[in-house]
């Protein structure tokens, strides 16, 4: 296994339009796939009319550490409930096909159409009409730049790419 694949439980790069299957299915691009077994994600809600779909991996460290915050903070916990009750399991049958929660999807727009984002870590999921490339990409990089400049290797490798 490469060091990327060490790193993160997934990469996911790239984005692609998609139509939903009479069963209310999509099929994600094989790159995305893991190809040693089951690929499972969980969907979560995201702001801006969009779902996420995260490695199985990614969403548990994620739940390891907000329940060490959950023990004493009420709104924690409320958070997490939140979280627990809007979030579905997803696993990819052979041909590489995810069914996705119908009312999740028309929450946010999605009929029968939606684009697969990918965002490094996750799966972005919106309606077509949802996703804008941003006016100003300098926002996004500005956001990357901050990442570069804690000072361990990689963020130095790009700040290069920046070339800041």
């Amino acid at each position: 296994m490469n060091t990327a694949e060490n790193f993160f439980p997934g990469l996911f790069v790239g984005n692609y339009d998609h139509a939903l299957d009479a069963q209310g299915r999509v099929c994600l691009p094989s790159d995305w796939r893991d190809k040693d077994r089951e690929t499972e994600l969980v969907m979560i809600p995201a702001r801006s009319k969009a779902l996420l779909l995260l490695p199985v991996q990614t969403f548990m460290e994620f739940c390891s550490k907000a329940a060490k915050l959950a023990i004493a903070n009420p709104k924690m916990q409320m958070a997490l409930a939140y979280l627990g009750s809007e979030s579905r399991r997803c696993r990819c049958d052979k041909q590489g096909r995810i069914a996705l929660d119908k009312e999740k999807l028309i929450s946010i727009g999605v009929d029968r159409k939606l684009k697969l984002i990918g965002a490094v870590t996750h799966i972005r999921i919106c309606a077509p009409e949802n996703w804008l490339l941003p006016e100003n990409p300098d926002d996004y990089l500005n956001e990357i730049q901050q990442v570069c400049e804690a000072g361990d290797d990689f963020a130095g490798l790009l700040q290069g790419v920046l070339g800041k």
